[in-house]
């Protein structure tokens, strides 16, 4: 028999984690302008932005090595710090770079651009295969609306140099197009705390530093929603001030952080003269909540749900109202299926927006059905919570290979190279030692000597000596293979030409093998794009309308979406081989050519599924001719028509004929 189960907790204390914070002595009220000051989780934030300086310094090593100054580390000389561009200049010497980790780099994101798939979804519903055909299409359409492949391309570049990739997703408009945007946050401006897990599902803050203009922050908060005035907003920001040392400035354009130098990144002042620091947080709070179990819920979806101890009240009028139903009708107590509940400590995401100085701007409980925060974060390869770019492993290499060019061009420069040994005894009558280092560097110069008896065989001798060979070629080849054994980016896999007597069995198999080696980097960012098009799938499910119009890949038909069905269906968001990548569609073509040699499919059917060039061209032409030969048919058969019925009108006036004869 279903009983409900009231928990003796009912009557305690009610727990609040939100409502604590928020009287507590941390948190402060100014009568001056209405406004909150949560200095607790400001500092909280401040501290977990700190804890992230090791990670954020080594990603920007690490680009630096990629896109920059090879030469930028910084050294102790003479009891200082220079870096070691400076220190090799001072010594006379030019700081060569051979950048090879680019040519590594642009390798690895061609073979994940290679590689990248869309996302398909499946119903968990049974008959649902036009509910995942359907999902699978909407996401598509916004996957290709919003340019998610060229987000994802440049995420993966970042991941790779840096090893932290952070999304957002968020429903608005932007461009008239009002959809679900999915934001790449460039790491220097995002914070969290989390665990070991390398899923991120123990994450208790995370957060990105935002700037806003003015206008954006009367939009945003201005509103009934948050209930500021403007005033208040200029009040809190400093908008309109002079003094522009904490918040910005009245004059917009006067670009602080140009080139988005770590070093004047801050945590409470914005890049951009222009522009004011927006803090926005999610933190993990707990709240005492009833858990209840409806066995009559119409969606599987609303079989368990949770209300505020405030709304339990509902739920036994609910239960009353059902005890008096049975009871009329006779049911037996032991079938009644009331709604079971009990007291819990909820676990939720709560939205902070707040300024530098702690001033709460917006708060409240995610709004999002899925009940939870809006970004997804991926780290590498997080062993031990630890951060290690994967770009980061040759460094060293790379450092040694500049160090070698340099040791060679020193070798080079040192190197007697075009001495002319002149004996004074020979120079001529007439001629100084200038006339003749001038006529021996003059273009075509002319030089003439009378030898002596003594020294009849006497000739001015031209010297060029080669430079000293220390080894450099062999250690500089030594350290390009290190740096393609720690990357396993093969000269195959590059599409180098191979060396003479290599079969294309073996560079087939040495491209495989290279690929197989980068699987580990290339599943985790495909992990992302699976947990970022999961948001995205729920994000549509909430805001998409009731009958909005969706495009397929070719804009060519259009079907509109159905909310009310999709809504309560849970999906399963999986990431699949693109049909326009080039490997698929040559597995189409082979497919369909097979097919159609076996006379399982006709030309037509042929035509519509493979990706050639003329294959439109030659469908519309044969669907010309189609239409062409029907009407000519139907036209054929009309005069059939009408010749039987002449005929057969002349046989019955033939007999009426002769009667009249």
């Amino acid at each position: 028999m279903a009983k409900i189960r009231t928990l003796s907790q009912a009557t305690g204390r009610i727990h609040d984690s939100v409502k604590n914070r928020k009287s507590a002595g941390s948190s402060q009220t100014h009568e001056r302008v209405r406004r909150r000051v949560d200095y607790d989780l400001i500092l909280r934030c401040q501290q977990a932005w700190n804890n992230l300086d090791n990670a954020r310094r080594t990603r920007e090593r690490v680009k630096e090595y990629v896109y920059g100054d090879q030469w930028g580390d910084i050294i102790h000389y003479k009891n200082g710090q220079i870096t070691e561009r400076e220190y090799i200049q001072r010594k006379g010497n030019v700081p060569l770079q051979n950048n090879i980790m680019i040519s590594i780099l642009n390798s690895v994101v061609g073979l994940y651009d290679k590689q990248s798939g869309e996302p398909n979804c499946f119903a968990k519903k049974k008959d649902g295969q036009w509910l995942s055909d359907m999902m699978s299409a909407t996401v598509q359409a916004n996957w290709n609306d919003t340019k998610m492949p060229d987000v994802l391309r440049v995420a993966f570049t970042d991941y790779a140099i840096g090893g932290m990739a952070m999304f957002r997703e968020k429903y608005g408009e932007r461009d008239g197009l009002k959809d679900s945007w999915t934001d790449f946050i460039n790491p220097n401006y995002t914070f969290w705390e989390s665990g070991t897990d390398p899923r991120m599902t123990d994450l208790r803050l995370i957060g990105v530093l935002c700037d806003a203009s003015a206008g954006e922050l009367y939009s945003e908060f201005c509103n009934s929603k948050y209930g500021w005035t403007v005033e208040e907003i200029d009040e809190v920001f400093g908008i309109g001030r002079c003094d522009t040392a904490t918040y910005g400035t009245q004059y917009g354009g006067l670009q602080q952080n140009e080139r988005v130098q770590l070093d004047q990144i801050s945590f409470d002042r914005a890049s951009d003269n222009g522009l004011y620091r927006l803090i926005e947080v999610w933190t993990k709070e707990t709240k005492t909540r009833y858990q209840c179990y409806d066995p009559l819920a119409p969606n599987a979806d609303e079989v368990e749900y949770r209300v505020e101890v405030s709304d339990i009240g509902h739920v036994k009028r609910e239960n009353s109202l059902r005890i008096e139903q049975y009871r009329d009708v006779g049911v037996p107590e032991d079938e009644w299926a009331l709604i079971e509940y009990e007291l819990i400590e909820d676990s939720y995401w709560y939205y902070t927006y707040m300024a530098p100085d702690g001033t709460v701007i917006g708060e409240g409980e995610t709004p999002y059905e899925y009940r939870s925060h809006p970004f997804t974060l991926k780290l590498y390869p997080y062993v031990n919570s630890e951060i290690h770019p994967f770009m980061g492993t040759i460094i060293d290499q790379q450092r040694y290979i500049n160090r070698l060019i340099i040791m060679h061009d020193m070798a080079a420069r040192s190197a007697a190279k075009g001495i002319t040994i002149f004996p004074i005894e020979n120079i001529p009558d007439g001629l100084s030692k200038e006339d003749i280092a001038d006529e021996l560097t003059e273009y075509d110069g002319l030089l003439f000597v009378q030898t002596n008896k003594l020294n009849p065989n006497l000739r001015p001798e031209i010297i060029t000596s080669n430079a000293v060979q220390i080894g450099t070629q062999e250690l500089l080849q030594m350290e390009l293979n290190l740096a393609r054994d720690i990357t396993n980016v093969s000269g195959a896999l590059q599409g180098k030409t191979p060396t003479a007597g290599t079969s294309a069995a073996r560079y087939n198999q040495e491209t495989e093998n290279a690929t197989t080696s980068l699987n580990s980097i290339m599943r985790d960012f495909t992990s992302v794009m699976e947990s970022v098009a999961t948001k995205k799938v729920m994000t549509i499910k909430q805001f998409y309308r009731q009958g909005r119009l969706i495009a397929n890949k070719d804009n060519t038909n259009f079907f509109e979406y159905d909310n009310l069905s999709a809504r309560d269906v849970m999906f399963k968001v999986a990431i699949k081989e693109a049909a326009r990548t080039a490997a698929f569609q040559t597995y189409i073509n082979d497919t369909a050519l097979e097919l159609l040699n076996m006379q399982a499919i006709n030309i037509q059917q042929y035509l519509e599924v493979v990706n050639l060039p003329y294959a439109k061209e030659l469908l519309q032409i044969i669907q010309r001719d189609q239409a062409q030969q029907l009407a000519m048919q139907q036209e054929l058969n009309a005069q059939g028509v009408n010749q039987q019925q002449v005929g057969a009108a002349q046989s019955l006036l033939r007999p009426t004929q002769r009667t009249a004869a």
